[in-house]
């Protein structure tokens, strides 16, 4: 087969890798696998003598996922790990940290030393930058990876790897998917006829439409458009800074700006608040919204809200339900902010590290290269199993047969996302709304932004917690009230804002700020 073929060479690669590395050597074996391991003390190691990769021990590895197991869960990994044991000779055993457990229990698998092989992580959200910290992670080299997983060594971009580095080290595999980091508009097709509105594709367009729809009597928002205004001026969110990162921002369009943006220092923030008390009084949401408990596609599915913003994925999905249950609304997706490149997520945003204290390293790189890059493997964990949760259409399609029992992409599968073999969905009975999808896909796919130094960078508020604890302590009582355009006066609420930001020490958070993010990108310029 060829893909034994292509297995077949990564092996011979290895083994040309490792004779080199012994013979330069004055005792065969110690040469070091990753960061500092002694290859030749493990079971799986490389054997000096016959400079081949050793898989004649059968290894059981453990693997840390995060979620909750499905029905048909252990039915789905016991065809894996036949492929597994037919390919390297292992398998894997898998548990689950539930998303209401991972937060607490993470750390302790590491601080407890269990013993353990493979984890997901990602930045910020799962753990990555804490454990590194912590010295759980194994430090991976170029020569580990390009020994024992070739194959994901040729395909995860040279970004990817750049992003995963922590003082010039990498510590996880990322996953290579352009998860793009780019809300649109789930928006009524009927209305926008109604109100002569050909098109939303800015700023502009949007709010014409809002204002509209308002006039007519309809909410367009179930809330102010913040997010649409400062991604429209070309701006982004840092990672870790207060209020999921909207009190700082940067200008991810232009990777020679290093600067950053608090929200209170720069104009763009006032200008938004009063043209969103404009559109809320004028009734583009509603005045409530501050204490609704809707979610987000609520108002759209009831008929409540001309429109829904989220991504791309989730306006698909309830685009189509509601298309479905009135068919007259003729439901389409709008991007706001259409003239811009498209921010892709960090490469780091899902990936899987190998525990320090794992006795099977080597054996591990090998079965997250199967994960990564054998499409048999991929497909089982991202869409279950063949004839049972789903069916081929064509060599790069697939079906959905039953996803109440395992689901797709819903088993922590995203650790080893690949898109270079990646099945997208066939749809029996497209739709205009799926024509519109995959056009808006193809153009973002062709339009990726480059890449900007603190896309990777997330603000570790450790030094200066007290501070930020202060900070998120204002956001209910000013924030949240101007991004909603729901004051009286802005200029007046701004001023308040601001000095009660202050009192509670910004200048501190953002001079630690500043600090970490200057020193992240000479790290990152000098790598």
């Amino acid at each position: 087969m060829k893909k034994q073929l292509k297995k077949a060479a990564a092996l011979l690669l290895a083994a040309a890798m490792i004779t080199g590395a012994a013979a330069g050597c004055s005792t065969a074996g110690q040469a070091s696998s990753s960061g500092g391991t002694d290859a030749a003390s493990a079971g799986d190691a490389a054997s000096g003598e016959t400079g081949a990769v050793d898989t004649s021990e059968k290894v059981e590895l453990k693997m840390y996922l995060i979620g909750d197991r499905t029905p048909d869960f252990d039915e789905v990994y016991a065809e894996i790990n036949k492929i597994l044991e037919e390919e390297i000779n292992a398998t894997v055993s898998v548990d689950f940290l539930s998303w209401g457990e991972h937060e607490t229990k993470y750390s302790l698998l590491f601080s407890g030393q269990e013993d353990f092989d493979l984890i997901f992580t990602a930045s910020s959200w799962c753990h990555y930058e804490q454990t590194v910290a912590l010295g759980g992670f194994e430090p991976l080299s170029e020569e580990f990876i390009q020994t024992y997983a070739p194959d994901i060594w040729e395909v995860v971009p040279e970004m990817a790897w750049e992003q995963a580095k922590i003082n010039g080290t990498i510590y996880m595999v990322p996953s290579y998917a352009n998860e793009f980091g780019q809300d649109v508009m789930a928006v009524r097709g009927d209305l926008m006829e109604q109100y002569g509105v050909e098109q939303i594709t800015s700023w502009d367009e949007m709010k014409e439409f809002a204002l509209a729809a308002a006039a007519d009597g309809m909410y367009t928002f179930q809330n102010g458009p913040w997010y649409q205004y400062f991604q429209n001026e070309g701006l982004s969110t840092l990672g870790g800074a207060p209020k999921s990162g909207e009190l700082v921002l940067y200008n991810a369009q232009d990777p020679e700006d290093l600067d950053l943006y608090y929200i209170l220092d720069w104009d763009g923030f006032a200008d938004y608040c009063k043209q969103a008390k404009e559109m809320a009084d004028a009734g583009c949401w509603s005045p409530d919204a501050l204490n609704s408990t809707d979610e987000r596609q609520t108002g759209l599915l009831t008929g409540r809200t001309a429109a829904m913003v989220w991504n791309l994925g989730s306006c698909l999905t309830y685009g189509r339900q509601a298309n479905s249950e009135n068919p007259d609304w003729n439901v389409t997706l709008c991007d706001p902010v259409a003239a811009l490149p498209k921010k892709v997520n960090s490469y780091i945003n899902n990936g899987v590290a190998i525990n320090i204290n794992s006795q099977h390293k080597e054996r591990a790189m090998m079965a997250l290269n199967e994960f990564y890059t054998n499409p048999d493997v991929y497909d089982l964990a991202m869409l279950g199993i063949e004839g049972k949760h789903w069916e081929a259409v064509g060599d790069d399609q697939y079906k959905v047969l039953d996803e109440s029992n395992y689901g797709v992409s819903n088993n922590c599968n995203w650790g080893w996302n690949n898109m270079t073999i990646q099945r997208t969905e066939y749809i029996e009975d497209r739709t205009a709304l799926d024509d519109a999808y995959d056009a808006m896909m193809e153009e973002w796919n062709a339009n990726v932004k480059g890449d900007h130094i603190y896309d990777g960078f997330n603000f570790d508020n450790t030094n200066v917690a007290t501070q930020v604890a202060a900070v998120e302590a204002n956001i209910d009582t000013y924030y949240n009230p101007l991004v909603n355009g729901l004051v009286e006066d802005v200029d007046a609420t701004i001023e308040q804002f601001r000095q009660a930001l202050e009192a509670a020490g910004i200048r501190d958070v953002l001079a630690e700020m500043e600090r970490q993010a200057s020193e992240y990108a000479a790290s990152k310029q000098a790598a």
